[in-house]
């Protein structure tokens, strides 16, 4: 008789929403800047630089690529979910200039402090996009139970482009408030 307590918990278990913290997984790539001096460094970054999703040129660019999968469990009348997995992908393009020996030891100093801000700023929004992964895990699984399976997955697309769209929007404001980092030191002399 004692077994059975541990057998109502093991059942309890089995019918628990199975997760674990979102994956992340950080890419970092260069792009190699040319020249010697503040202004022919300036116009390889300007010719070089990678492109945003507007087709501007920039110092440097950040993506972010969530992904989800999952599992339901339809039982008699309803949907649930039994398992909820979250995963992002982060890259980081950034300047290297491709040789400092030929660099005033001054100007190496301006670029170090300028790369410092770039990648300071290019982390934060590496962070809104692990925000966004960690937030569609929690509200993917706070989903309740629904009459249908197509329901299920309606308002698991919903939800998620709910929270993509809200972590966009904060970029997109972070960019304006710090005019793509130059208020954060992102300037070159």
């Amino acid at each position: 008789m004692p077994l059975k307590p541990y057998v109502a918990s093991a059942f309890l278990l089995a019918f628990h929403t199975a997760h674990a913290s979102p994956s992340i997984n950080i890419k970092t790539s260069y792009y190699a800047v040319q020249g010697n001096d503040a202004s022919s460094i300036q116009q390889s970054i300007q010719q070089n630089g990678p492109l945003g999703k507007n087709g501007e040129r920039y110092h440097a660019v950040t993506s972010w690529n969530a992904q989800w999968s999952y599992r339901w469990l339809e039982t008699g009348p309803l949907c649930r979910l039994t398992d909820v997995e979250v995963s992002i992908d982060v890259e980081y393009l950034l300047p290297q200039l491709a040789s400092t020996e030929d660099i005033e030891k001054s100007y190496k100093i301006h670029w170090d402090k300028y790369f410092k801000a770039l990648y300071k700023h290019e982390k934060q929004h590496k962070d809104f996009g692990v925000q966004a992964a960690i937030e569609l895990e929690k509200e993917l699984l706070a989903i309740k139970n629904q009459q249908a399976c197509q329901k299920l997955d309606n308002k698991i697309s919903a939800t998620a482009q709910k929270v993509l769209d809200k972590y966009n929007r904060l970029e997109k404001e972070f960019d304006q408030a710090t005019s793509h980092g130059i208020n954060q030191g992102v300037k070159l002399p």
